[in-house]
Formats: C-alpha cells, sequence, structure tokens
C-alpha cells in the first residue's frame, strides 16, 4: 500500500475559522472557545480580507495567547517575579492587542503532494505546529502536527475495532 501524501492528512483551508488580521484577541478568544466546545480545531487562521485571494498571514492558537501573556514575567535576572493579580493584569493587556500581534506567522508551505516525513521535518527543524498547504499558488488545507500524530496512532494500532470484529465473525469457533 502507497504511503500517505500531505493532501490525504491536511484539513481543508475552509474547515478552519477566519479572523482579520485587525480582530482584537477578546474575540478570537471567543472564537476559540466556542470551536474547543464543539471539537472544532482550536486554531484559526488569520487572513487578510482586504485582498480578493485571502491570503493567510498566520494562525492563532492558545499556544500563541499564553506565550504572549508571559511578557512581564521575563526577568532580567534568573527567576521570573509573579505577583497577586499578574494573571488578569495579562489578560486585560492582551485581549486589546489585534490578533496579528501575537499569532503564528507563515513561515513554511509544503505542497500537498509532499510526503509526510518532509513536513515532520519542516515542523521539528522549524519548531512549528501547522503549514500550509499549496497546489500551485494557491493555499488548498492546513496540516497540523494533530493531524501527523493521528497517522502516527493509525500506524500503531493498524486493527481498528470494526476489522477485529470482521476478523471474528469469519473465523470459525
Amino acid at each position: 500500500m502507497p504511503e500517505k501524501r500531505i493532501k490525504d492528512l491536511m484539513l481543508d483551508v475552509l474547515a478552519l475559522e477566519r479572523i482579520s488580521p485587525q480582530t482584537k484577541v477578546s474575540e478570537a478568544v471567543k472564537l476559540l472557545h466556542k470551536r474547543h466546545k464543539s471539537r472544532c480545531s482550536s486554531s484559526l487562521l488569520v487572513v487578510d480580507e482586504v485582498t480578493d485571494d485571502g491570503e493567510i498571514q498566520g494562525m492563532l492558537s492558545i499556544d500563541d495567547i499564553l506565550a504572549h501573556m508571559e511578557s512581564s514575567t521575563k526577568a532580567i535576572e534568573e527567576l521570573p517575579i509573579f505577583w497577586q493579580g499578574q494573571f488578569l493584569e495579562e489578560c486585560e493587556a492582551i485581549l486589546e492587542r489585534p490578533g496579528s500581534e501575537i499569532m503564528s506567522p507563515v513561515m513554511h508551505v509544503i505542497h500537498q503532494n509532499g510526503t509526510l516525513m518532509e513536513a515532520v521535518h519542516l515542523m521539528t527543524s522549524h519548531k512549528i505546529d501547522w503549514l500550509p498547504v499549496v497546489e500551485g499558488e494557491a493555499v488548498v488545507g492546513i496540516l497540523l502536527k494533530e493531524d501527523l500524530l493521528k497517522e502516527i496512532v493509525a500506524v500503531a494500532t493498524p486493527e481498528m475495532p470494526g476489522q477485529l470484529a470482521e476478523k471474528e465473525e469469519k473465523t470459525p469457533a
């Protein structure tokens, strides 16, 4: 059986919620929470809606938000300093920022016919969690590290419960 390609694992680009670069983080947080509750991808595409092609500028995730809340804890000395009320202060500060300021920008793309190992290499060597998937000049999908994990799980558990039940029915007792 031939090995799967990027196009076999990617999410359709239309399946992800989109926000504009100017969308406040407070609105993005609400969308992320709603998507998380419905078990959808917990990332938002940041798309330039001014251009007709809706160019993807980046992706905004929970990790991006949390990483940017830590800015004031970066100490000049060895240990960060934390204080009572700091979490609320950080929340209030970040919620007013536009999503484009804290998103993960597009760093690399991968062709839809690319190999899974190519994606593994790009993600691990550049410490990124997602890749826009292209066909020619057009972005046709998004590959998330979770998509690769699902494929690893499929390799680790080649017999699915349905297949096991079918084998048991065919095996004479």
